[in-house]
C-alpha cells in the first residue's frame, strides 16, 4: 500500500485564477461537515468575480455536507448568472456519492488536463 495518496492532507484548498478570469477551486482530502463551510466560502468568493471550476480529483471522501455545499454552489452560480463547472476526474467514491444523490446529473462536467 505504498501510495503517495496517503501523504495527502485531511483537507486543503488551492484557489487560483486563470488568464480568462476563471477561478479554479482545487480540493484535497475530505469534503465533509468539518470542511464544507471553508469550501463554500472559497467557491462563493470565486463566483463573486466570475466563472468557477471546481477540481475534486484529490477528494477522497465526501459526505452529505459536501453534497449540500455543491448544491449551494450550483444555486448561487445560477442566481448570480455565473458559470460553474466541475472537473470530470474524480475519485470513484466521490462519483458514487454524487450519483446516489442525483447531484452528478446536475453538475456541468468538464475534461481537465
Amino acid at each position: 500500500m505504498g501510495s503517495d495518496r496517503a501523504d495527502l492532507p485531511i483537507f486543503a484548498l488551492d484557489v487560483g485564477a486563470a488568464d480568462d478570469g476563471r477561478t479554479t477551486v482545487s480540493v484535497t482530502g475530505e469534503l465533509d461537515i468539518a470542511t464544507a463551510d471553508e469550501f463554500s466560502r472559497a467557491v462563493r468568493s470565486g463566483l463573486g468575480t466570475g466563472a468557477v471550476t471546481i477540481d475534486l480529483r484529490d477528494v477522497t471522501f465526501m459526505d452529505s455536507a459536501g453534497v449540500r455545499a455543491l448544491n449551494t454552489a450550483l444555486r448561487e452560480s445560477a442566481e448570480n448568472g455565473r458559470e460553474l463547472r466541475v472537473a470530470k476526474a474524480m475519485h470513484p467514491s466521490v462519483v458514487q456519492v454524487l450519483e446516489m444523490t442525483g447531484m452528478l446529473g446536475l453538475l456541468q462536467l468538464e475534461d481537465s488536463g
